[in-house]
This record gives structure tokens, sequence and C-alpha cells, in this order.
């Protein structure tokens, strides 16, 4: 073999090797491209990684302590604290207005919450990553007349290992988390 011909087979394999390379940066490139499309069709809140929960909510038996917490009111009369409602069933569901599912939901709950007041069950909201006026506009809509705490920041989503909008809990009397639901509610659920 002469030197002319070995610099040319060495030439053509650093060009498949280039070649090869800009193909696999390509196909990343599309890979993340689709990636973030996907991401904005489902509606994931980015900078909480939240994602928006689109189907029928799907129970999971939960047994762990309900993290604590105070929060204002989303009213602005004041704050409520887990605390203050221990001893009773309380049905926690965090939503947002910007959350398709939470709004398809919101009718579900409120009719459950009306069904089941009188029997000491207790339903608090929790306003994930919203605007106060947004959120309040939204509680007026659906007619929303059980309490909610606003929570701007969504600290408390972290707390409660939330993956998805919405998502519902059920905390029994001792304070512990008892069933959750990750995706919408409706009647025949709780």
């Amino acid at each position: 073999m002469t030197y002319y011909h070995r610099s040319e087979m060495q030439a053509a394999g650093r060009s498949r090797t280039v070649g090869g390379l800009l193909g696999v940066a390509a196909l990343a490139a599309i890979v993340v491209t689709l990636a973030l499309v996907q991401l904005r069709t489902r509606g994931t809140d980015v900078v909480s990684g939240i994602s928006i929960a689109d189907h029928r909510a799907r129970a999971r038996v939960e047994d762990r302590p309900a993290p604590a917490f105070t929060l204002p009111t989303l009213d602005g009369s004041g704050t409520i604290s887990l605390a203050d409602l221990r001893g009773e069933v309380v049905v926690l569901n965090f939503w947002a207005s910007w959350c398709g599912p939470c709004r398809a939901e919101a009718p579900h709950l409120q009719a459950t919450w009306e069904e089941y007041r009188s029997r000491g069950v207790r339903f608090l909201g929790v306003n994930h990553r919203d605007d106060r006026a947004a959120a309040r506009a939204y509680e007026d809509e659906f007619g929303i007349t059980y309490p909610s705490v606003f929570d701007p920041s969504g600290q408390l989503a972290f707390s409660y290992e939330l993956i998805g909008l919405p998502t519902t809990f059920v905390i029994g009397p001792d304070g512990r988390l008892v069933y959750g639901f990750t995706g919408k509610i409706d009647r025949g659920i709780l």
C-alpha cells in the first residue's frame, strides 16, 4: 500500500467519523426539541417539575404523617394550619387556576364537599404557584365554598411529594395520610 493510498483511507475514515458525530448531534437536537414540545403540551410546571395529570385520578394507599403547614388563606382572612384540623378527616386538594384537569374536577369536589361537610369531613384547597387574583376568580367561577390556602412558591407540593396536578389526599383524624389521588377527581372516586 502506498503512502498516498494510506492517506486517502485515513481521510475517508475521518470524514466518516465527523459525519457520524454530526448525525448524532442532529439526532440529539431532534430528541431535545421533541421532549420540550411534549413538556409544553402536557403542561409541566417546568419550575417545580410538577406535571399536569390529565387523567382520571388513581388512588394509592398512603401511610405516613401528613406534613405540617401553616399558610395564608386565599381570601386573605388569616391563616390555616393543618394542626388546627387534627381530629377531623381532611380532604386536601392541590390545584391551580391554570391547570385544565383542576378546572374539570372543581365542580365534583364542590359537590362532594356539600354532601360530606355535615358529616364532619373538612375540605381544604391548596392553591399551587398561582396568581392570587386568578385563583380567586377560579373559586368564583366554580362556586367553591370550602377554604383554600395560598402557596405561591409551591413549597408545600415538595413536602407532600407531588408529581402532578391535581393531587388530592385524604388525611385521617390522627394526622396521617390515608389515600392519595393524582389526576382528576370525580364524585365516584371520593
